[in-house]
């Protein structure tokens, strides 16, 4: 869609279209989206669980799927969801291995139906950590004009610390 003045049953297709979802808290390190639970909110009082949606709830679509591993949701009937670069822990950091995990990244993105293309995707090394990569993304979503733009590290050692 374009810049122009939206309708709102434009702006109600657009919102179904990036969804709504239940709210992940993700305890792990700042930045790094890992041990993600499902968040509580307080509703009329009484403790419930939370959502996100719209673009939060986009942001989290695309850092879920990438952060499952993919075959993982095969049994309830996802076999395409997830992404493939988990396979190169313990790969060396070299030019090799983060080519192959920016393939992986946007063969992921190309099964999510709410992507609408992935402008730029870039994996660099991380300075501080010598055995972690960063994935920098920038993503555009079915109609949005503005991309999502999203930094994801990912630690080739299963021990490395961020």
């Amino acid at each position: 869609m374009s810049n122009a003045r939206r309708s709102r049953a434009d702006l109600d297709l657009l919102m179904r279209r990036l969804g709504r979802d239940l709210a992940l808290d993700f305890r792990g390190p700042a930045g790094w989206w890992e041990e993600g639970d499902l968040a509580t909110g307080s509703r009329a009082g009484r403790q419930d669980l939370a959502v996100v949606q719209d673009l939060d709830a986009a942001d989290q679509m695309l850092i879920t799927r990438l952060k499952t591993r993919k075959g993982e949701l095969a049994a309830l009937g996802h076999p395409e969801y997830g992404s493939r670069h988990h396979e190169l822990l313990g790969e060396p950091n070299t030019e090799r291995t983060r080519n192959l995990i920016k393939l992986h990244v946007l063969e992921c993105y190309s099964h999510e139906p709410r992507v609408a293309k992935v402008l730029d995707c870039r994996v660099t090394s991380d300075e501080r950590h010598r055995d972690t990569v960063r994935i920098v993304m920038s993503i555009r979503l079915i109609d949005k004009d503005e991309p999502r733009n999203l930094v994801l590290p990912f630690a080739l050692d299963v021990g490395a610390a961020p």
